[in-house]
């Protein structure tokens, strides 16, 4: 038994003597392989880096041929100024021209209108001259006041007898306003009453028979007294025409 033993812790120690030998030559001894996979691993790292590189290269030349490249640039502004242009200076020889031409024309004009203003104030006259030149009339009146020479010797005859009582143009003064009177009276009470005279309420007129000068006029101042009576003629001294 003992022999046993002993021939078995032998064997065990024969046996790891051998085991760490073996172990001990294995590390002493040079290997490849730490080497071999260092350069596996460049090697392989090798095309990794050159297809690295080929893909920067392609993704280059597409950038540089396909992409557009796209450049911001500042609208630039600019500023016009429009200036009008200047007008051509006048000859001097047109511009007088012109002046009297305007000139000539605002005369005529002037003309034309003063022209048509004195027909229409002559035609007025005219019209109102011959209201008044009734055939048969007693009186004519032009321009406001020109009496014919039958009216106007009866207004002589009026301021020479009659205007002292009567007033300046028969308006009425001491004696009764005869412009009011012949609207009312004819002529035949008008002839009688400076014949024979008349007496009123105011006071009385005296009878002229006796004088030769209204006897033979008195149609004369009939004349100037129914123009007044009339409107034909104002309170204005008349003249003849």
């Amino acid at each position: 038994m003992n022999n046993s033993k002993t021939t078995v812790v032998l064997v065990v120690s024969i046996t790891l003597t051998v085991f760490v030998l073996f172990a001990i030559w294995s590390g002493v001894q040079p290997s490849n392989e730490g080497y071999k996979t260092k350069t596996e691993g460049v090697v392989s790292a090798e095309p990794a880096s050159v297809e690295v590189m080929k893909m920067t290269e392609v993704v280059d030349e597409s950038a540089t041929m396909e992409q557009p490249v796209v450049v911001a640039v500042a609208p630039e502004i600019k500023q016009t100024i429009v200036t009008a242009p200047a007008p051509a200076p006048a000859d001097t020889a047109t511009v007088a021209s012109m002046v009297e031409d305007t000139a000539t024309a605002v005369v005529d004009n002037a003309t034309e209108t003063t022209e048509t203003v004195a027909e229409q104030v002559e035609a007025v006259v005219n019209n109102n001259n011959k209201e008044n030149e009734v055939e048969g009339a007693l009186y004519s009146v032009v321009e406001g006041n020109k009496l014919d020479a039958n009216s106007y010797q009866g207004f002589k005859l009026y301021r020479n007898w009659c205007a002292r009582c009567h007033g300046t143009y028969g308006q009425g003064m001491v004696g009764p306003n005869l412009a009011d009177s012949l609207k009312i009276i004819s002529e035949k009470q008008f002839f009688d009453t400076v014949e024979n005279g008349k007496t009123g309420t105011i006071g009385s007129m005296p009878s002229w028979k006796a004088n030769v000068q209204v006897m033979e006029g008195r149609d004369q101042l009939y004349a100037y007294l129914k123009a007044r009576s009339d409107g034909a003629i104002g309170e204005v001294k008349p003249k003849k025409q």
